[in-house]
């Protein structure tokens, strides 16, 4: 029976440490930066067996902007480009700092919200659209969708700096 418990143990370790790291430091927002009335006005629309939403907390699908949409306008007015770390979502408001976390290797990257995605990507399970730069700093796959985690952190009109 202590054998069992041991390997128990030693294979459930690394999972605990690897979701804590995700969690502990996580200084997420005080304030809720979801977007109410976007989810609700998509609430048939969001595909609950891939996306999970909690309180500035929401897992599911990544995908990467196309280098076609480079100078275009985005939903704050601004002209998107794919070399800053800014992405496209439904769920949070516009202008809020998230962290994506790729639940695949862990690695993870700060960006602003500043574009909304067609309403059909949530239906799909996607939560968040990254430009070209973001999706490189987490190593999303050629294929790109990844399953990752979305964490609200803080509303800003500037893009976060590059590392």
């Amino acid at each position: 029976m202590a054998r069992r418990s041991i390997l128990l143990g030693m294979v459930l370790l690394p999972i605990f440490s690897f979701t804590q790291n995700l969690y502990l430091n996580n200084n997420l927002s005080p304030e809720n930066l979801l977007d109410s009335s976007y989810i609700l006005l998509y609430k048939k629309k969001i595909d609950t067996h891939r996306i999970k939403i909690e309180i500035n907390h929401v897992q599911g699908i990544a995908s990467f902007y196309s280098t076609n949409l480079d100078s275009t306008l985005t939903a704050t007015g601004e002209v998107f480009l794919n070399r800053k770390y800014t992405a496209a979502s439904n769920i949070y408001k516009l202008n809020s700092i998230v962290r994506v976390t790729n639940l695949r290797n862990g690695r993870s990257v700060l960006v602003r919200i500043n574009d909304r995605m067609h309403s059909n990507m949530l239906r799909k399970g996607r939560i968040i659209d990254l430009s070209q730069a973001a999706s490189k700093r987490i190593k999303i796959k050629s294929m790109g969708l990844e399953r990752v985690v979305v964490d609200g952190i803080d509303y800003s009109k500037s893009n976060p700096k590059r590392p």
